[in-house]
């Protein structure tokens, strides 16, 4: 059931990723690109953003979440995540929201890149398998797809990643390598 105060939350964080990917597509000089022959094009430019580059090698170290659809007070919201990007191949385990082991396995691509004074902001996106949801398994394979969104804010080697998946926000610490 969506509880009456959750949705203001829920259209922040839908206009902030619509204005955030909108900016992404539209900035030819910030945007993440490998290929640098066919970006006036605009059916490559989409399929380069779309495409990225691989986010950068760093270790995950802790999540906390906030659930927009709340079906069960009883949620944890401390998730005690470790996870691996190398090469943007993503690895992670974490305790799920109902304290249950869960498993994760991806690609892991950074679509839009930019610096402010000394901070620096990445935006980008995790496509994988996830294991460790009885209820959100495909058919009987234990195993279930994850899109999530994500916003990393990182000084020197160190940073906080803000992200969106489904009906869930999370934030969680890293180190880069």
């Amino acid at each position: 059931m969506l509880r009456k105060h959750f949705v203001l939350p829920s259209v922040m964080v839908s206009l902030y990723l619509l204005f955030a990917l909108l900016a992404v597509s539209t900035s030819q000089a910030q945007k993440v690109s490998s290929v640098e022959d066919h970006k006036d094009t605009k059916l490559y430019s989409v399929y380069d953003f779309l495409i990225g580059e691989p986010a950068q090698d760093s270790i995950y170290l802790g999540m906390w979440s906030y659930h927009f659809i709340d079906d069960d007070d009883d949620y944890t919201n401390t998730h005690n995540l470790f996870g691996l990007v190398y090469k943007g191949i993503f690895l992670g385990t974490f305790l799920n929201s109902h304290e249950d082991r869960a498993w994760a396995l991806g690609l892991q691509r950074d679509v839009y890149r930019t610096k402010v004074e000394m901070i620096d902001v990445d935006i980008g996106y995790r496509f994988g398998l996830m294991h460790g949801y009885e209820n959100l398994q495909l058919f009987d394979s234990e195993l279930f797809p994850l899109l999530q969104v994500y916003s990393d804010i990182s000084y020197e080697k160190l940073g906080i990643q803000f992200s969106w998946a489904g009906s869930v926000i999370t934030a969680g610490f890293f180190i880069r390598f």
